[in-house]
């Protein structure tokens, strides 16, 4: 069976690029595979999957498609039907890598067929718009991107002609060197999450799960990292969470923040999964936004403390604590699973310690007296007088931890 390299695009604007990389692909010895998502117009190239097949696969007839939908739906659909194409040719077992190019609207359509592919998955995207904002493109997934600098427009030009064929070295590479994720049989694999905050916390926690025979996976709590581990846990990597730093369901709930917007339905995934998870309260006490002017005006009277230049920390108001206590809550008590909350009564983070910037006992207690309201018997809430980042704490969240891991 042949197995091929993708290269996705809309070839009635980018024909001429599309072609060049997969003749790129196939001097490297491999197999070149065109897949057209252009909703509109024709190519002098033709595509191994052409566009109509891709609008018929997203369940549309393309003709009827552009005339009857808007632009937002019609860019949705080509994605999606292109992420069912690459989808199927995934499970034939016949695609090794994935690569597209495109200005905005291509580069809306390639991301949204590149996110369906899993975690280790070979994908690359040469885009006009790859030095701006890319969190809409990347979203949760290891989609690779880089800027095109000049504009596909006209055809091939030396500055174009160079980056591609950069871009399909670095694809072929991972094809040929790159490493899907493995986890060791017969070990179970840990998820924990960590801001700089906690990371004390977290790095005596890893080297305790290791102890104990724990393949462990960190996770930056700062939106895309948190929603990538709920997705491993869907996917099915992932045996227990220590969730350690849960920030990003404060700014899902307060929806202000750095890393807003968020993947909703945090604290979700292991519940649904059914696999052990031990909530902390690491970094559930402030906001994070950019530079101090990114503050929203209505939050600048608060206690703000500047972690860098480009960093601000903004405590959170005893009600916003009590709605996120209320959703925690809500959360747990649907866990199919075993899960147990720990609260460090000496503060959340290293700012929220008890001589710290942010230090606030009675917001947390908001938090905390929600949860308790609320909260089912089944799960477990405990308190330890400590802080955070304190071996003491950390250590019996281990504790907790395995001991959950040995039940389920």
């Amino acid at each position: 069976m042949s197995k091929y390299i993708v290269v996705l695009g809309t070839m009635d604007t980018k024909g001429e690029e599309m072609a060049y990389m997969k003749e790129r692909i196939e001097k490297a010895g491999h197999n070149g595979f065109l897949i057209d998502v252009a909703p509109l117009g024709s190519s002098l190239y033709t595509p191994d999957v052409p566009n109509t097949e891709v609008a018929r696969i997203a369940g549309y007839k393309l003709s009827e498609l552009i005339q009857s939908e808007s632009r937002e739906k019609i860019m949705q659909t080509m994605g999606m039907g292109a992420s069912r194409v690459l989808l199927n040719m995934f499970k034939e077992g016949n695609i090794q890598g994935v690569i597209s190019l495109g200005g905005n609207q291509g580069t809306a359509i390639a991301s949204l067929a590149m996110q369906a592919l899993p975690f280790g998955f070979p994908k690359y995207l040469v885009s006009t718009v790859a030095s701006g904002n890319i969190r809409p493109y990347v979203g949760y997934r290891d989609i690779g991107m880089v800027f095109s600098v000049a504009d596909f427009l006209g055809g091939l030009n030396p500055v174009t002609r160079s980056i591609l064929a950069n871009a399909v070295a670095a694809v072929i590479g991972m094809v040929e060197r790159g490493e899907g994720i493995s986890l060791e049989k017969g070990q179970k694999t840990a998820a924990i999450t960590a801001l700089g905050n906690t990371q004390k916390a977290v790095s005596r926690a890893i080297e305790k799960l290791k102890e104990h025979g724990f393949q462990v996976i960190g996770f930056h709590a700062s939106g895309a990292g948190g929603s990538a581990m709920e997705e491993l846990i869907e996917e099915g990597f992932i045996s227990g969470v220590l969730d350690l730093t849960p920030h990003e369901l404060a700014e899902e709930v307060v929806g202000e923040g750095a890393y807003v917007p968020v993947r909703s339905g945090r604290i979700t995934a292991a519940g649904k999964a059914g696999i052990p998870q031990v909530i902390c309260m690491g970094a559930l006490e402030y906001l994070c936004f950019g530079p101090r002017e990114s503050i929203p005006e209505r939050m600048r009277n608060r206690k703000i403390y500047m972690h860098n230049p480009f960093n601000a920390n903004v405590k959170i108001t005893k009600e916003e604590m009590k709605e996120i206590g209320t959703v925690m809550a809500e959360r747990l008590n649907e866990a199919k699973g075993p899960a147990a909350i720990l609260v460090p009564e000496k503060g959340w983070s290293i700012y929220g310690a008890e001589d710290g910037p942010l230090y606030d006992p009675g917001g947390n207690r908001a938090l905390v007296d929600a949860l308790r309201e609320r909260l089912k018997e089944k799960v477990k809430i405990e308190f330890v007088d400590a802080n955070i980042n304190e071996p003491l704490f950390v250590d019996r969240a281990v504790e907790i931890f395995i001991k959950l891991s040995t039940r389920a």
